[in-house]
């Protein structure tokens, strides 16, 4: 088995932070990858991810909350010339155990309450929900912004956009 990290580029890191999927397909792979090999997954902002290669794919195994900064990814995305940085890299068996123990701890799983409102105007009931699924998919989760609380205690809620705190404040 092998170690590595993969950098994707700004656009596909943040297709991965927009969905839950089960796996990413990237568009090359290096020489040596292998079925069962073990793979960090990074965007410019760090490590958002942890996985396995399976065939063309590298299935989720853990994701973060928010990606974590690393040594790796500080040398792959840390510099003026690392602008659209991506491919993959090899680590060493000590370098993958220092990079995974960078990591935050697993958060245990929990109830959220995730909702999205916004006003429509509409005919009749019928038309403003096929209007609300019309802007939801042309707008999506880079524009649309959601609200998201503990479950049983919504007065905590903080706004996200793309899986990151956003301010509401429309002056902002």
């Amino acid at each position: 088995m092998r170690y590595w990290l993969l950098a994707l580029n700004e656009d596909e890191y943040t297709e991965q932070q927009a969905y839950e999927v089960e796996a990413v397909e990237p568009p090359a792979r290096a020489e040596g990858v292998a079925d069962g090999d073990e793979v960090a997954l990074a965007g410019p902002e760090g490590v958002f991810a942890l996985g396995e290669v399976k065939g063309a794919a590298i299935v989720y195994r853990r994701r973060l909350e928010a990606p974590a900064r690393t040594v790796e990814t500080e040398q792959v995305y840390g510099s003026a010339e690392a602008e659209g940085a991506e491919g993959w890299i090899e680590l060493n068996p000590e370098a993958w155990e220092n990079l995974v123990r960078a990591l935050p701890t697993p958060e245990r799983r929990s109830d959220w309450l995730v909702t999205l409102s916004m006003p429509i105007e509409a005919i009749d009931k019928a038309e403003a929900v096929r209007q609300f699924w019309s802007y939801i998919r042309s707008l999506g989760p880079k524009e649309l912004p959601t609200f998201v609380s503990p479950y049983g205690r919504e007065l905590e809620g903080t706004s996200f956009l793309l899986g990151v705190e956003h301010e509401q404040d429309p002056e902002e």
